[in-house]
């Protein structure tokens, strides 16, 4: 299942990709995932043709074992049985970054999230909604307590966003959200987690451009 792109209304599928995304273990997700929503409708709707349904953006954390609804568009390309790796976000953040977080709490909500693809419900070119099963989370603010460390030379917290505006969307003593945009065609997120010895944590960056739209999961360290 793959979508065509909204811009150049070309199939963008798996084969344009350099990257396939892996298995980490010990940690349950995969290093590459989707960006992709959490939606839901009003019970009472649950009776309507899917494409009749007034969806909505969700901000129920997902639990392991239960089903759960994604609104999906390109790159996402599956198929059914597969399992992948994306980001619940309550609605607020997902939509409008963690600066719009309603509450600390919400924060804390948000998490990786393995899925398997279950079944197609609605789908035309340009985007789709599936259901999917919930394998497995991991907060976000412990990825790197189960993600294996990786020492790196990179100064990811200097460097990040080179020549680029850098703008910080939530910040606290463990954690330091923020993002960098080139007129909104090309953008990049960061999450650095720092532990308790102080030491900062690259747990999860973001890449948008022209035919992606993916996160990448890790545990980068400097020494």
């Amino acid at each position: 299942m793959n979508f065509l792109c909204s811009c150049c209304k070309q199939r963008v599928t798996k084969d344009e990709r350099k990257e396939k995304p892996k298995m980490i273990a010990g940690a349950g997700i995969h290093d590459i995932g989707y960006h992709l929503a959490w939606m839901e409708c009003r019970p009472e709707e649950l009776s309507l043709p899917v494409g009749e349904r007034q969806w909505l953006h969700s901000n129920q954390v997902p639990v392991i074992g239960e089903t759960r609804v994604l609104k999906v568009t390109q790159p996402f390309d599956e198929e059914t049985g597969n399992t992948f790796t994306t980001v619940f976000e309550p609605w607020q953040m997902f939509l409008n970054g963690w600066d719009s977080a309603e509450s600390p709490e919400d924060i804390g909500k948000a998490c990786a999230v393995l899925c398997r693809f279950d079944e197609v419900l609605w789908a035309d070119d340009f985007s789709g909604y599936i259901s999917v099963k919930v394998l497995n989370t991991v907060p976000l603010d412990l990825l790197h307590t189960v993600i294996p460390e990786t020492v790196t030379d990179i100064r990811f917290y200097e460097d990040f966003g080179s020549h680029e505006e850098v703008w910080t969307e939530y910040e606290d003593p463990h954690r330091l959200y923020r993002c960098w945009s080139a007129q909104g065609d090309v953008s990049q997120m960061q999450l650095i987690c720092t532990d308790d010895q102080g030491i900062r944590h690259e747990v999860l960056t973001s890449w948008f451009a022209m035919h992606q739209d993916f996160y990448y999961f890790g545990n980068a360290v400097n020494r």
